[in-house]
């Protein structure tokens, strides 16, 4: 789906967006997303990948009524942190 995009930098960007983002039934430590999305990493990178993009794809989705503020300031954010800006990933991710 979108292997040209760099593993590591979009896991980043999808850490930012699970902390400042996910309810808070999400980030139990037994069902914790980033947890999760790491179990598949070293047996099923491709599959990891896949969903990894799949679940920032629906974050990026919520994020369509921010104002242009706020995404400079998730922008800069993410910039600190190595990840995808979020403007980067509207771009790739919004269907």
């Amino acid at each position: 789906m979108f292997a040209d995009l760099d593993y590591a930098r979009l896991k980043r960007s999808f850490e930012y967006f699970v902390e400042h983002y996910a309810s808070a039934e999400l980030t139990t430590p037994g069902s914790h997303p980033v947890k999760q999305s790491e179990r598949d990493e070293p047996s099923r990178m491709s599959r990891a990948h896949r969903a990894l993009a799949v679940a920032i794809a629906d974050f990026v989705d919520g994020t369509q009524d921010f104002c242009g503020e706020r995404v400079l300031e998730i922008d800069r954010d993410l910039r600190k942190r190595d990840g995808y800006t979020l403007s980067f990933l509207r771009e790739h991710f919004t269907r």
